[in-house]
């Protein structure tokens, strides 16, 4: 075992106790030392919880009826941190800071799908993939400012009728932690 930096902790730790003669010179101390100890317990937590990022495409075909249908993109073959939730479709944040989000849609049977990136409960970016002639699709990509807890998802977002995504992994969803 390499004994150098536990030496070079040591010595910074007790050389101002040393150094000091007041009482209130090792409090500061003492101190400086609980406040470091805390920020290296912030630091830990931030690495165990790592940048969240994921990855998930669509298996089935996935019809979206009515203004509230979320896409679950079901097949996650990526998901550091845990973030995502196939089961719901959400993304949760866990860390705090900017994120990529992306979304490619393929239409199904030269149907037209209206579909739009959420933050929480408020539309972050619209989508559409028009009418071709066989299938069409399209992209949607946004930088979003998360605090703990926000949740982006893509949900349908015409009421009249029904659409249907292509599922068979030509529909996905992802999302990454960029900066704090």
């Amino acid at each position: 075992m390499n004994m150098c930096p536990m030496i070079v902790i040591l010595i910074a730790i007790y050389l101002p106790f040393i150094a000091c003669s007041s009482q209130s010179c090792v409090l500061d101390i003492l101190d400086e030392f609980n406040e470091m100890k805390v920020d290296m317990a912030k630091s830990k937590a931030a690495c165990a919880t790592g940048k969240p990022a994921f990855f998930a495409a669509l298996t089935p075909h996935f019809t979206l009826t009515g203004i509230d249908a979320i896409l679950k993109f079901d097949d996650v073959r990526v998901n550091r941190g845990g973030a995502y939730d196939p089961s719901t479709g959400v993304f949760t944040a866990t860390v705090q800071g900017l994120y990529h989000f992306s979304c490619m849609i393929l239409t199904r049977h030269a149907a037209v799908v209206h579909y739009q990136l959420n933050k929480n409960d408020k539309p972050y970016i619209l989508g559409y993939s028009h009418k071709g002639l066989a299938q069409d699709s399209s992209t949607i990509s946004a930088v979003i400012e998360l605090t703990v807890g926000d949740r982006v998802f893509v949900k349908h977002r015409h009421t009249a009728v029904a659409e249907v995504v292509h599922g068979a992994a030509h529909t996905s969803f992802s999302g990454y932690f960029i900066h704090e």
